[in-house]
């Protein structure tokens, strides 16, 4: 199973109309969890034409992270302290 699929198992129902969306960018987003700057940017059905650039949607999660922690890459992410 690829593994972009099998990250949309977590998806919370809050955050299913989500699912249909493909990530159309480089990695530009940093993840809450890991740190790392590895989250693709999704398709905007809601994108109104602007002067800056296309305004992708970028999840909370990385991938990895959303797998591996069975967490939605959606929600809003609070680190534990």
């Amino acid at each position: 199973m690829h593994i972009n699929m099998k990250s949309k198992e977590f998806t919370c129902k809050k955050h299913l109309h989500f699912n249909k969306e493909e990530f159309v960018s480089p990695c530009r987003g940093r993840c809450k969890k890991c740190g790392l700057k590895k989250i693709h940017g999704y398709s905007n059905p809601d994108h109104v034409t602007n002067p800056f650039g296309y305004l992708f949607l970028i999840p909370e999660l990385c991938i990895e992270c959303s797998i591996e922690n069975k967490l939605c890459a959606w929600c809003i992410y609070k680190k534990r302290l």
